[in-house]
């Protein structure tokens, strides 16, 4: 007889651990289930179900008789059977949103719920509306941190009285996120009331649907803003200044040919008439690149934000929304990882040591330019500095406008005449006003050190 026959296998089942796991949250979930339902009644009880348990716990009180029996009963009836029906019929929803592909900080967005009763049970007395900003909790013995609310939602929460199984209603709402990123959309809270506004309850649901809150366009509310906005105007000036017309060559002058310019060298030399040949411009490329990198010395405020940061992206989305009306073609990038709409940035998040090759996004649609703002987080000085010098490689020759907040000594863009750098952070940390080198146009001018 083979030994393999006798021996046993003693290798441990891999599902036993996920059984009994499975085994002990169901045993859990069975115990605590009365728990459950008496927290639930209770938080669903409303003045209308606490006057008529109160009126039959008095009528206990009292010598038993007809009349009395009669009430308790009355009572009895109305509180089991009352409770069943409102959790049975309690409304079951799903939701969709109608909303803006993005919106700025700050600025109110309108948005449109629309439920659908999945049940197979109309839906009686019901209402959905967004749910409210969560406010801070109190803390024993210490004061609560007043923090700003992520959003702002204005609303106007009404009951409807009948669904039918799958029919839909609407619901309207204004919201303002106070923060930039990818922001998801608040919970929505179903709440029914059925019947006779006896018990009142409210299921949330997490919301799943993202949108990209942009920075708003720089205003002008200091004198650091104000200096910032007249940088970034000298330079779009200096960058669409120039004469409207380029040379293209010189030709032998025919009759009824249109002159704007002789070019008389060319006649003197060759004793015929020559003209000067002039074309509009073909449509100039313009580069924009954000950095992202911190300074070393940089510090969040209360809200886990950087202002400085904060204020270059500020200052990124005026010159996309100026630069979007001019005869240039636009180019922007961003030294950012790749984000994904499941995992919204946080200001609070370690900094990203990846790399990215240096893609850069048209201003055929404005609103991705806008949309990659959002997303923004700070990046690895190590890492902008490489994709910078990408960006620089790809850029070549054209007009290139680099913001960033800190010193962009390390880099070789004093070697490229047509970059210009603006520092956005504010006086007290960069010890200086916010300059610019000016933009190189011509061949004759000298091309000075970056000043960051």
């Amino acid at each position: 007889m083979s030994s393999g026959s006798n021996s046993m296998d003693t290798t441990p089942d891999p599902r036993q651990p996920g059984l009994v796991a499975r085994l002990a949250r169901r045993a859990y979930a069975v115990l605590v289930a009365p728990v459950r339902a008496f927290l639930a009644i209770r938080r669903a009880m409303t003045p209308a179900s606490i006057s008529v348990l109160l009126f039959a716990i008095v009528t206990l009180n009292i010598i038993w008789g007809f009349p009395w029996l009669g009430l308790f009963s009355a009572c009895l009836g109305m509180l089991v059977p009352g409770c069943l029906i409102h959790f049975i019929t309690l409304p079951s929803l799903d939701t969709q949103f109608s909303l803006p592909n993005s919106a700025p900080r700050g600025q109110p967005f309108q948005v449109t719920i629309h439920a659908q009763n999945r049940s197979v049970l109309p839906a009686l007395d019901f209402g959905f509306a967004f749910a409210a900003p969560p406010l801070p909790r109190r803390r024993w013995l210490f004061r609560a941190k007043k923090a700003l609310s992520g959003y702002s939602v204005q609303q106007n929460p009404q009951n409807d009285l009948f669904l039918s199984p799958g029919d839909s209603a609407t619901h309207l709402a204004v919201l303002t996120y106070h923060r930039r990123g990818i922001r998801k959309l608040p919970d929505t809270v179903v709440s029914g009331c059925f019947p006779f506004h006896l018990f009142a309850s409210s299921v949330d649901t997490p919301s799943t649907i993202t949108i990209p809150i942009t920075p708003p366009p720089l205003a002008g509310d200091d004198e650091h803003a104000k200096g910032l906005l007249n940088n970034l105007g000298g330079w779009s000036h200096q960058l669409l200044s120039g004469d409207q017309l380029d040379y293209t060559g010189s030709r032998e002058y025919e009759p009824g040919m249109s002159v704007r310019r002789w070019d008389f060298p060319s006649w003197a030399r060759l004793g015929i008439p020559i003209v000067r040949e002039f074309q509009s411009p073909s449509i100039q490329h313009v580069f924009l690149i954000i950095d992202t990198a911190l300074d070393e010395q940089a510090t969040a405020n209360a809200d886990d934000c950087y202002p400085a940061f904060e204020q270059m992206l500020s200052l990124a989305t005026t010159a996309i929304h100026d630069l979007a009306k001019q005869t240039v073609k636009l180019q922007l990038f961003v030294t950012d990882m790749p984000f994904n709409n499941d995992t919204p940035p946080r200001t609070d998040a370690p900094l990203n040591n990846g790399e990215t090759s240096a893609t850069f996004l048209s201003d055929t649609d404005t609103e991705s330019m806008l949309i990659k703002l959002a997303a923004a987080e700070p990046v690895s000085i190590e890492a902008a500095d490489l994709q910078i010098s990408t960006a620089l490689e790809i850029a070549g020759r054209s007009p290139t406008l680099i913001l960033t907040t800190r010193s962009l000594t390390d880099l070789s863009t004093n070697a490229i005449d047509s970059c210009t750098v603006i520092r956005t952070d504010s006086p007290q940390q960069s010890n200086a006003r916010p300059r610019t080198r000016p933009l190189k146009q011509t061949a004759t001018s000298s091309s000075d050190p970056v000043e960051a």
